[in-house]
């Protein structure tokens, strides 16, 4: 399998991945950034549920894996989520951008245990 190909399924997982991304960005507006909340949540638990049903990082064949990360990669926004948490301290208060940093940091790491719990 060449590098190139490898490139591709990453860049393919990626692409669709920030596709959907922009999708439930447009379809969820609100002042605080539930879309980001939902996008990472929903991210991190895609990626638990698709690591578990492929047998876990060590059983994935290196396509699954590049499929997987780039998608989700894609998916999920982490530049978004730190710039409106400071966002969130300027325009509000720090309470909001600690709230917005402890909520999801502690359901996207939630998401992901529960996807791998499922799959099992």
């Amino acid at each position: 399998m060449t590098d190139l190909y490898l490139h591709a399924v990453f860049g393919l997982g990626g692409g669709l991945g920030a596709v959907l991304r922009h999708w439930v960005a447009r379809a969820i507006t609100h002042d605080l950034p539930v879309s980001t909340l939902v996008v990472n949540v929903l991210g991190s638990l895609l990626l638990g549920l698709w690591i578990g049903y492929l047998g876990g990082p060590v059983e994935m064949a290196e396509e699954e894996k590049r499929l997987v990360f780039g998608f989700c990669g894609g998916f999920t926004t982490f530049s978004s989520f730190a710039y409106q948490s400071l966002e969130l301290q300027r325009e509000r208060t720090i309470v909001f951008a600690g709230g917005n940093i402890l909520l999801s940091l502690g359901l996207c790491w939630l998401a992901l245990w529960l996807g791998l719990w499922v799959m099992g």
